[in-house]
């Protein structure tokens, strides 16, 4: 396996070095950032034109960064998840609070918390780009938390079963993800990119320590 990683301390490709030659195995791909036409999917993409298995593939990317994809997924596989209405438009009754979150591939971190229906028309009508792109809107029902996964862990110790699920079902060895804390337990609500400081790489090279000793038992 080939792990492209801008963590020169584990990687055996850079992403720029990864991108300039043909691929003749499989690929760990570390980002921090696997946004559609970013480093990240771009690494992903081009082990895939080889035919390689790479993970994240494109498909599993796509899948967790795009909002309504990621809530359907994630339904289909027993995570619990809040109900979403995607809108274009501001029309007809939409209640407050509501958690609103961008689908499109040009905004990052996205998220809205918006309280007053005063306000509501606006966002929507910003974060659509006017009506271009959908916005899907969550129902605010407890505490927002932000948390970091890596390969399954967190430093929030409390969240530990909630993201070893979470990477199970979805694959993204990085990501941050945003959830609700309410009397039924996590929910999950986004996914989107960890900024690189975010990212505990304590966490990721143990967790490659790991696989590549499990591989050289094989």
């Amino acid at each position: 396996m080939i792990i492209v990683s801008e963590d020169e301390d584990e990687s055996d490709s850079n992403p720029l070095l990864f991108l300039r030659q043909p691929v003749h195995d499989s690929v760990l791909n570390i980002n921090h950032d696997y946004r559609y036409l970013r480093m990240g999917y771009y690494v992903s993409a081009h082990a895939e034109t080889f035919g390689e298995r790479v993970t994240p593939s494109c498909t599993e990317i796509m899948d967790a960064y795009r909002n309504p994809l990621l809530i359907e997924k994630a339904k289909r596989n027993g995570l619990q998840t809040s109900d979403y209405r995607l809108v274009t438009s501001p029309d007809g009754e939409l209640g407050t609070p509501v958690m609103m979150f961008a689908v499109n591939p040009f905004t990052n971190n996205s998220m809205k918390v918006v309280r007053s229906s005063s306000r509501l028309s606006g966002m929507i009508k910003k974060m659509s780009y006017d009506s271009r792109f959908p916005v899907s809107l969550h129902s605010l029902t407890g505490e927002v938390l932000e948390i970091v996964q890596m390969f399954g862990e967190s430093t929030n110790e409390e969240m530990a079963e909630f993201t070893r699920k979470f990477y199970e079902v979805f694959n993204i060895p990085i990501c941050k993800l945003i959830v609700q804390i309410g009397d039924g337990g996590v929910i999950l609500n986004h996914c989107e990119p960890a900024l690189k400081k975010e990212v505990n790489w304590d966490i990721v090279r143990d967790k490659l320590h790991e696989m590549k000793q499990s591989t050289n038992k094989l």
